[in-house]
Order: structure tokens, then sequence, then C-alpha cells
């Protein structure tokens, strides 16, 4: 690297501050960031800053040079039905909550290295008497001495490998949390940064015939410019939460591929094949179509194709997929793959040319049969079930790409999904090591998921504020985005503004002080409110295609809104202005000026299952139950509606939730609890979307007043 390379990084790297011992970069460092190689960013993004001393026993400049995300292989498609063997099962694990096992002088080069001691050698550490961890699996769920613990622990699994001279092998995770030094019997041969992305290791030249140890270190802190950054409303549980895997390839083999019905007409298959290898031929049969196309790809191993189809459409009503095979050399490679077509016009989602109405629910990643994170497939065919008991037919996957079991199982019931980067309130958006994150992990999201025909939406962010240096992030994600995937729509979970929640709440209180009478004079001058129209001008809505509202009036606004009038001397009890609101909410207007689809993504109140009162109790599942209702009659003011996914299906593991008679650290927006007991909401909305069902209202028409 030339001195003036050398000069730009260590400029970069002052400016931007990625942890957070300087200021972040101001957005004009995005252009100088731009002009850095690949592999240039990488190093600057890699480049750790402290104030720390080494001391005689601790160096904190080992391992100081390591880029994060070395060492890794473009993902690998369809691992599931590639010839591997599974690493799940017990790992030894050690805690390392000061992170000292890479940095320690006594440990001897670090951890990783997997050495034995000698009976003369000092090594302060040794795996010989480990506890074990199950994988897949978070390690929060599993030990109650770590329910809480952010930080370091070291994995450790030995097995046995009879590795073929005419195949390649790749080390395979569907995603782990959060960052990851991947040792391979004592070299440090890749690392990883993010929780909920799949990615692999080329370790053809690591792994031995024969008995092998794989060590991974897990940090599961996140950093105030990382990707999800530190404060977020859900539990980001640690560990190897993911199925990891020796995946088997020939040395010639197709890494990933695309293939889609054109949107336009419907009419023709088109997409692209990547392979690693010489120039030569793809095979793609699709036997149930009577189809069998040759493809030929360049010396990059690089195809597009694109020919004439008459398939069967996957949709909700009817999930119908393919068997599609692509050969090449010895490669051959199977998945089963819908086919549809998505549109908008004007405010309509339009799936298959018709017009489509999501019925859909919010959901985290957390299982309904067992503590901690869901990991496998009787988790995904758990949350489908009640999904399909909720009527639903769309679901949104918060706030974080969800394991594949659950994509695979929600899109063979015919569950439309919406997928989401945890790009979450603020964000180091003026920082561009920030944005070359989103935009790596998108591309992981992407390349996993890409022919999943359930996938409709991708989201680049939930409830961020507005600002210059947001605006021009997102705007520059949605864009990447385009560029790697066209062909599905982008959305975003988006705020109100904060004058017109004023002014709803206003009206209530107006309501409310004509109602009881009090405040002496003041109320013979309050006239009659009229009903609030919410605009939704956000400036995001113009970079997306879908536009997505979290609306709570129901629920925060109403005890946010109580304090600030009394404290202005409006006399007032947040009983009654919950009262007044839920009256207030079937008169609120949603819209805006874009002419785009409106979902509104999340909506709901908190309930602890078991928990009745008839006296409006707020925690009440009657109270739960009535926000719900309340919330069907504002959906008929809002004429650009396409869909809505209330927030949540589950009640969820929660840092934020300090309320220990109700909460207990789980948010409690849940239709079901964590023991997955279905509350008084949840047959509320359930019935709301039967009716919708049953009278034929897939359309968007049928809700929105203008339609």
């Amino acid at each position: 690297m030339n001195q003036t390379s050398l000069l730009k990084i260590m400029g970069i790297i002052m400016t931007v501050g990625l942890f957070g011992c300087s200021e972040p970069a101001s957005f004009s460092s995005h252009e100088e960031f731009a002009m850095l190689s690949a592999q240039e960013q990488v190093q600057a993004c890699s480049q750790q800053q402290t104030d720390r001393e080494s001391t005689p026993f601790v160096s904190f400049d080992l391992g100081a040079s390591r880029p994060a995300n070395s060492g890794l292989s473009g993902l690998i498609a369809d691992v599931q039905h590639r010839k591997s063997v599974s690493l799940n099962g017990q790992w030894q694990y050690l805690i390392d909550q000061l992170d000292m096992g890479d940095k320690g002088i006594t440990m001897q080069g670090g951890v990783g290295l997997g050495q034995q001691a000698l009976p003369t050698q000092l090594l302060e550490y040794a795996f010989s008497d480990a506890a074990r961890l199950t994988v897949p699996g978070d390690w929060n769920s599993q030990q109650p001495s770590l329910e809480w613990y952010r930080g370091v622990i070291w994995y450790k699994k030995s097995f046995n490998f009879s590795a073929q001279a005419n195949e390649k092998t790749f080390l395979y995770f569907d995603g782990a949390y959060l960052k990851k030094d991947i040792y391979l019997n004592g070299e440090l041969i890749a690392r990883h940064d993010g929780g909920f992305t799949a990615f692999n290791i080329d370790v053809s030249s690591h792994i031995k015939q024969g008995e092998n140890a794989l060590i991974i270190k897990v940090d599961s802190r996140s950093d105030p410019a990382g990707i999800p950054t530190e404060y977020n409303d859900w539990m980001n549980y640690g560990g190897l939460t993911r199925d990891i895997s020796l995946v088997s390839t020939p040395q010639s083999y197709i890494q990933n591929y695309k293939i889609q019905l054109d949107n336009d007409t419907g009419s023709n298959i088109q997409g692209w094949v990547q392979v690693q290898g010489d120039a030569g031929e793809v095979v793609i049969n699709i036997e149930q179509a009577g189809i069998a196309q040759t493809i030929q790809v360049n010396d990059q191993g690089y195809g597009e194709f694109s020919f004439a189809a008459k398939v069967k459409r996957w949709s909700p009503q009817q999930p119908y997929r393919y068997e599609v095979k692509l050969s090449y050399a010895s490669d051959q490679i199977s998945s089963n793959i819908g086919f549809r077509t998505l549109q908008t016009q004007g405010a309509k989602i339009l799936l298959n040319g018709q017009a489509i109405f999501l019925r859909g629910i919010s959901m985290h990643e957390e299982s309904l049969l067992k503590a901690g994170r869901a990991n496998d497939w009787a988790d995904a065919q758990a949350a489908v079930k009640v999904l399909k008991d909720l009527n639903v037919n769309f679901v949104r996957l918060a706030h974080y790409q969800h394991n594949q079991h659950m994509i695979e199982a929600a899109e063979a019931a015919g569950i439309l999904i919406w997928a989401e980067l945890p790009i979450y309130h603020s964000m180091a958006f003026d920082n561009p090591c920030t944005l070359a994150s989103a935009k790596r992990q998108f591309s992981e999201m992407i390349a996993r998921d890409q022919n999943r025909a359930a996938i409709i939406l991708w989201s680049i962010s939930n409830e961020t504020p507005v600002s210059e240096a947001r605006n021009q992030f997102l705007a520059s994600l949605a864009n990447h985005v385009r560029s790697v995937d066209g062909s599905r729509l982008i959305t975003s979970a988006l705020f109100g503004r904060r004058d017109e929640m004023e002014s709803v709440a206003e009206n209530v209180g107006k309501r409310v002080l004509k109602t009881n009478g009090r405040n002496g004079k003041l109320v013979t001058l309050v006239p009659n409110p009229d009903p609030v129209t919410i605009v939704l001008d956000d400036p995001l809505g113009e970079i997306v295609d879908v536009v997505g509202y979290n609306q709570y009036l129901g629920w925060y606004v109403s005890a946010v809104a109580t304090r600030v009038m009394r404290e202005s001397d409006w006399d007032l009890t947040e009983d009654e202005f919950r009262s007044a609101m839920l009256l207030e909410m079937k008169k609120v207007k949603i819209e805006s000026h874009l002419n785009k689809p409106i979902i509104i993504s999340e909506f709901g109140a908190g309930a602890k299952q078991g928990f009745n009162s008839d006296e409006g109790h707020i925690w009440s599942e009657q109270f739960q139950s009535e926000v719900y209702l309340s919330q069907f009659e504002l959906l008929k003011n809002i004429p650009d509606l396409a869909g809505m996914s209330p927030w949540v299906l589950k009640d969820f593991r929660s840092p934020y939730r300090l309320n220990s008679q109700f909460q207990n650290y789980w948010n409690r927006k849940g239709l079901v609890s964590e023991e997955g007991i279905k509350k008084m909401a949840f047959h509320t909305l359930a019935n709301y979307y039967r009716a919708l069902a049953s009278e034929g209202l897939s359309e968007n028409k049928q809700i929105g007043a203008s339609r």
C-alpha cells in the first residue's frame, strides 16, 4: 500500500471515530470514503482507536490490525440441499467478560490457538473441563448466570472430517450474534460482523483429514457506529444462535443464482447465475413446467437469462412452488421456488396483477416452544401455525433478517414477508463505515433469500428521526438495494410528526374538558375540535415504494400527552384522556400526497396475559382489545391503506421494560404470551381478519375511505 493510500485511510479513521473515541464523521466524509478502494475501506473501518495503554500483562495492540469481515467467500445458495455435515450440538465454552482472551500476555497468543499447556507452561485458559452450550442456541436462555450477559464467549468444537480430493469445503453460518472471529486448527481464518445474516468461509486449505478443532470468539457487544446499535427495544441474544455446517461442493460449482418471473409481463422467467469455474454451460430444469434451458456463463462465471415460460403463480391462496434444478459441470443444486409478479399501481400493491390487502402481524424471532431465539424447523412450524390461526396473509419479520427455517415455512404456507435490516432509531448516519456496513449486510440478506417468492418488501429502517444525514444515508442504502435486487418493493416504518401528535392530543384534551366541565371559564372558550389529519410527509416517503407508518395513539401518546397537559394546567387525568383517545382515534385521518401504498406497520397496546379488568386498566387484556377495536375504525380513514402489521405476535424480551408487576423485562404488546397463550386481542384481530377474508376483501379499496 502506498503512502498516499495510507494517509487517506488515516484521515478517514480520525474523522470517522468508529468506536466513539471521536466525533462521527461529517457527511462530506462519505465522498472521501468512496474514493478509497474496497480493501482500503475495509482497513479504515476496522481500525480500532483506544486510549488504553498496555500493561505488563495485557496488550491492547494484539489483533488490532485484523480487518473485520475478512476471509469470507461469496455466499453459496441452497446449502440445505447440498452435501453437508452439521456442526450443531454441544460446544464447549469459556466466558471472557473482560475480553482478555486474545490480549492477555499469559494467553500465549490467544484462546483461538487452542493450545494445551505443558505441565511446566503457564497458560491461563483451557477447554478441557469447560462447560457446554447447545448450538444453535443463544447463551442468555441456556444458563441463568448468562441471562443478561453481553460480552465475549469463546466456543470450541472438535470434529472428525474426511475431505475429498475433488471437493471444496465451506464452513457455513446461517447467523451468529454479533461479532465473530473464527479459528480453525489454531489459525484465524475469518471475521464477520453482523448478527443476523448468513456467511460462509472456504476452509478447503485449512481443514484436515481426521480431527479438527474449531474455536469461535463471539462478542455480543454493540458499537455506537454498529448495526444494530447499542440501544434496542428487544433482546439481542448472544452466541452461535443458528445452524452451522460444513458444506461440500465440486471444485467448479454454482455459487449463487436468481430466478424469477418478469414483473412487467409475467410471461418470461429471467435471472442470472454465478459459478466458480471456467466459462461453460449451466442447465436450468423445471420439469413440472416442461422447461429445460441452457445458459452460457462467461470467463468470470457469470451469465444472465430470459426465456418465455408459462407457470402457475405463487400466491397466499395457492403457494405453488416448482422444483428448480441447476447443473454446471459436475455440480447440481435444486430448490423449491415460487413464481409471482409484484408491482405497485398508485396506492395499490399488485401481486400477480391483482391488488392485495396485507392482513399482517409483526413478530420477533423468539421461540414459542422454548426460551430464547427461534432457530429450527419446529420453531418455524409453531410460529406459522399461530399465524394461520390469526388469519394473516402477511408477516413483518422485525427488526432483522430471520432464520432460513422461518422464511421457508412461511413461504410454503403462503404467507407474504416484510424483511428488515436493523437500522433502528438513531444511528451513526453521518458515518461512512456505518453506511458501508448497512450495504454489506443488506447484500448478505439478499444473497440468501433472493429466490423466496414470499418476500415482497425489503425494509431499510424503523422509526428513524428525520435529519439530512439520515435522508442521504437511507437514500444511498435504497439505491444500493435496488441495484442488487430491483424486483422487490422497498419500504420503511416511519414516525408521525410531533406537531401532529400534539394536535391529536389537544383535540382529546378539549373533548375531555367539554365533557367534565372542569377548568372553569376555559370550558366556554374551547370550540368543538375538528378531526385531525395526519399527513405522512417524512422525506423518506419519497425514497421508498411503500410507506410504513408506526402509530401508537392508544398507548404511548396518551401517557405522554397527559403528563405534558397537566404540566400546562389542563385539569384531566390519564384515565380520562385514554378513554377520550379511544373515541378520537375513530375520527383521525391518515394520508399522504405521494400516491403510494401505506402500511400501518405498527400499532398496539401492552397487556399481561391473564390480567383482566373491566375498569379500563391499561395492562388488562380488555384494554388491549379495546385499542384494537378503535384502531379498526381508524383504518377506515386511510385512503391509501394497503395493509397492516400490528405490534406484535408474541411478548418478547426487552431490557427497556422495567415494570416488575406487568412487564418484568418483557414487551407485553404481544397477542400471545411468552408461553404461547393467546390473549383476548388475538381473537379480536383474528375475527377482524376472518371477516375481511370471508368478504373477499383482497383489494385495498374496501377499507380506505376514498377507494
